[in-house]
């Protein structure tokens, strides 16, 4: 019977001794351990991703605006910039077209009103808006061409500028990995688009 109490109890030290070991050498702790360390480095990876790609899209948009403002533009003749209308129809119909093409593409551009500009140069019109929206219209903007196997040729064109801001939150997530980071982004995006003038008389 003593023998028996004591094989028992060789037993459960036994059983024990290998409870600690296998915990010990067990992976569940290190499987955790590099979940922890690479979970900052997915987290900048994925808001990097939805950031930048936000970021292009919005200047794709921009682009596109600023090319549908510069098409209806050049399609109206210059000597509507020196009517004596102080507001030239070609320049606000051209923001129309801006802000109607940011708004259809989910952009809210309402703030720009095609009857509110500011004259801000020689053929140049400009429309700012107070959450940091501009749209500025240069009607007589010189460029140079060079056809395919030509010489270059001296042209003068309507030059449409977007600018929309773009509230960045990946400065705040790189400093998971960097602390104290800064990354200097830009708060605003630009797009611009130029067209020949098809209008003169």
């Amino acid at each position: 019977m003593i023998r028996l109490r004591c094989r028992t109890r060789k037993s459960l030290r036994a059983r024990k001794i290998l409870r600690t070991v296998h915990a010990v050498t067990g992976t569940e702790g290190a499987q955790l351990l590099e979940f922890a360390l690479s979970l900052p480095i997915l987290l900048v990876i994925l808001v990097g991703i939805i950031e930048f790609s936000g970021a292009y899209n919005l200047k794709q948009k921009e682009a596109n605006a600023a090319r549908e403002g510069a098409r209806i533009a050049v399609s109206t003749n210059i000597s509507d910039i020196t009517c004596t209308s102080t507001i030239p129809c070609s320049i606000q119909a051209a923001a129309h077209a801006v802000a109607n093409y940011m708004t259809n593409a989910g952009v809210n551009s309402s703030c720009i009103d095609p009857t509110a500009l500011s004259y801000t140069g020689y053929m140049t019109y400009s429309y700012t808006c107070a959450n940091g929206i501009s749209l500025t219209i240069n009607r007589e903007y010189g460029y140079t061409y060079t056809p395919s196997g030509g010489s270059p040729t001296a042209l003068f064109g309507t030059k449409v500028t977007v600018t929309y801001p773009y509230t960045w939150s990946f400065n705040r997530i790189i400093k998971l990995l960097v602390p104290g980071s800064n990354i200097g982004l830009p708060t605003k995006l630009t797009e611009s688009a130029v067209m020949k003038n098809l209008g003169t008389g």
